[in-house]
Formats: C-alpha cells, structure tokens, sequence
C-alpha cells in the first residue's frame, strides 16, 4: 500500500479510512531484563499522512508558504491544537513515557502535502520473550504503535517510502547482547468492541459486532552472547555427569560407595540447576539448558538405580568380595557401563546436531538478512532520491509558469 494512493477528506464525511505511514528509528537500546521480560529503549516515531494543501495555508507564514511551495519541509507549530491527527499511542509501553511531539509539512508533485508527526519516546517497554532456545536465543525488541482510531477511519501501515532502522552504536547491553542491523515493520489489527458512549458513531452499530483498531509493530532483533552459559552451564553440567561414569571404577560389590558418590553428584546438579534458573523468568516450557540440565539428572538416577541393582545382586548371592575380572556379575556391569556411555556420547553428538541447524540458523538467517537489509536500504535511498528530485522539478516548472503568468499579467 502507498501514501500517495490514499485521499484526505475532512473527518466528518470520510468514507474511506486515513492511511498513515508509520516509521520507527530506534535510538538507543538500553538494559534488556530477561527476568522480568522488559527492556529500555528510546525511539522516534515519524507517521506521515496526506492533506490538501489549501488546508494549511491560514497557519503559514507567506515565507513557510514559499518554502512548502519549493518542496521544502516547513515547521508547523500547534498543529494538533486545530488540525485533525491520528492520536497515536505506544501499544506495549510500561509506566509512563517521556514524549516530544512536534509537526511539520512538505508538499508533494500533485498539490498535496504530507504531515509528519515527529514523536520523540523514551521509555520501558514490555516483550515476551522467547527462550526455547537459551542460551542461542534470538529475541525480538519490538515497540508497538496504534491509533485510538478504528480501521473504518485510520488504517497504520508501514512507510514504504521511508524504512525502519536502528542505530546499532547505542546499545548498553554489548556485553551480554549483539544486536542486529535488520528491522522489520508488520501491520496487524486488534479487535475490540463497540461501547454506547457516543450516540453518533454508534446510532447503525450493534454493540456486539467487533470493532478493529491497527496496529503497526516494529522490531529489532537481539541475539545472546551464550559462551558465558557454555562454559558456566552446559560445560559444568557435562563434567558433573562425566564424573559419575567414574564411579565404575570402584568394585560393585561396594554399592554404599558408588552411591554416596552418585548421590552427592545428583544433589550437586539439581543445586546447580536450581542457582541457573533464578536467572530466568517463571515460564511454562523448557528450554535447551532446561532439556540438557533435566537428562543429566535422569542419567545420575539411572546410574544409581544401577549400582542399587547390582549391589543388590551380589548380596543375594552372598558374595562378599569380588576380586576376579572375569565374573559374571562384573563382566555385566562392565557391559551396562559401555551401553550407558555409549548413550551419553551419542546424545550429545545428537544435541550438538540440532544446535548447528536449528538454533546457530537462526543466527546465520539473520546475518543473511542483515546483507539484505543494507541492499534494500542502498536500493531504497536511490528510490526516494530519484522522486524527490523529480517532484523538485514538477515543483519548479509550476513555480516558473505561476510567475510567467504573474509578470503578464502585470504588463497588460
């Protein structure tokens, strides 16, 4: 959809709804709170919308109206104060926002002129956080902004003209994040229900029928830094598993030995395990260190089970000591060891399988889009520089033509 395709009318006889551009900047990236599913951010808001020009010449100075009539952009002050806007608002803000607003005005080739409204936020703002796959998360750091008008008079959509960005350079959380230079802008609409609170808007309206509002959402993407969570989660999770593989070192017919060490290293990992989720919000799924830390664990179990089991056996069979390598009780344990082993390699082989092409391809999409992202962005400039300058020239011939006639005039 295009902004230029779209026609104002006055508010209290449109037919057909305002199409408003929407383009979001993000300014700075602060503090990402993973724990409380919330993030810092300061951003600017440019909606643009078209207006007949004959509209804004009683609030233009003759000196702005020259201006705007040479393509140039003029400041308009207290626009809102008289002149219909979109009311727009943050969808996703938490607390109070710090907000500046202010207008301005540039004419386009066809006697129209666009209205930008320049809305400067800064704020905390809530997003859901996607963590199936921590530490090789990706999260989305989006901002929200909606109309407190219906679709059936402002639809928001994204500029086409004027793309999204970030600027990557004020981002606080380096140590723990790297963020991404893509930003993607999607429209989406929230259904709502009508209330009786305005005898006008409401006389053809049943109060049950749904009403939509739309929504543009803009967002950045993040990606962890997960070597700390390598060596400070997996890593020690795997060398506590590890060592208790040793403990088929002792002789079976100790089964109070095998399982006072296997005991403390069970405890060890759920300790462990509970100190890493105190880091983590209350979700309702596991994530990949969850599954990892959670087999672990039943790994431990099944070890002890086992030297339960054998200790068990040998002291059914009255067998005191066992010294000899070749008997049958050891000759089993030895071969439950080989398969338990053999499971634990090949799970991690499977598990290091699946973070190659599931969770590292996201990231390796995302620097493919980031290529693609600076491409449309190179594409786009050369897009907007060729229309300025022939909506420059359309402007000039008129301007050249209206003072043609003008100095005729003035001879006769």
């Amino acid at each position: 959809m295009s902004l230029k395709q779209s026609s104002f009318h006055q508010e209290s006889i449109q037919k057909n709804p305002i199409r408003v551009g929407i383009r979001l900047m993000f300014q700075r990236i602060g503090e990402i709170d993973t724990l409380n599913e919330k993030y810092q951010a300061q951003a600017l808001i440019e909606a643009r919308w078209l207006v007949e020009s004959t509209d804004l010449l009683s609030i233009l100075s003759p000196i702005d109206q020259h201006h705007l009539n040479h393509g140039k952009s003029v400041t308009l002050t207290k626009y809102s104060d008289i002149h219909w806007h979109p009311q727009l608002f943050i969808e996703n803000a938490l607390g109070d926002l710090k907000e500046q607003i202010r207008y301005s005005a540039k004419k386009t080739s066809n006697d129209q002129v666009f209205i930008c409204e320049h809305r400067d936020i800064k704020g905390v703002f809530w997003e859901k956080l996607e963590l199936n796959h921590f530490p090789s998360d990706i999260q989305e750091l989006t901002i929200s902004v909606g109309s407190m008008f219906y679709d059936d008079r402002v639809v928001l959509i994204p500029d086409s003209y004027y793309r999204s960005g970030i600027n990557r350079e004020a981002f606080v959380d380096q140590q723990e994040w790297s963020l991404y230079e893509n930003v993607d802008a999607k429209q989406r609409f929230i259904k709502e229900f009508a209330f009786n609170d305005n005898d006008d808007e409401t006389l053809d309206m049943n109060p049950n029928d749904e009403r939509k509002r739309s929504v543009v959402s803009v967002s950045c993407h993040t990606a962890r830094r997960s070597a700390y969570f390598y060596w400070n989660g997996y890593c020690l999770i795997f060398l506590i598993t590890t060592c208790a593989f040793c403990i088929f070192s002792m002789p079976p017919n100790l089964p109070q030995n095998r399982l006072q060490t296997g005991a403390t290293l069970l405890l060890t990992s759920i300790t462990f395990r509970w100190t890493v989720n105190r880091s983590l919000p209350t979700v309702s799924y596991l994530t990949s260190l969850d599954k990892y830390a959670i087999i672990s664990i039943f790994i431990l179990i099944l070890l002890c089970v086992w030297h339960a089991i054998i200790g068990a056996i040998i002291f059914i069979e009255n067998r005191s000591s066992i010294t000899n390598s070749e008997d049958r009780n050891c000759w089993i344990d030895r071969c439950v060891f080989f398969i338990l082993f053999g499971f634990y390699i090949i799970m991690h082989l499977g598990m290091l399988l699946w973070l190659y092409l599931v969770p590292l391809a996201r990231r390796r999409n995302m620097k493919q889009k980031d290529i693609q992202y600076k491409e449309k962005i190179h594409k786009q400039l050369n897009e907007v520089q060729l229309l300025n300058q022939s909506d420059d020239l359309e402007l000039s011939n008129k301007t050249k033509i209206k003072n043609k006639y003008t100095v005729s005039e003035v001879t006769l």
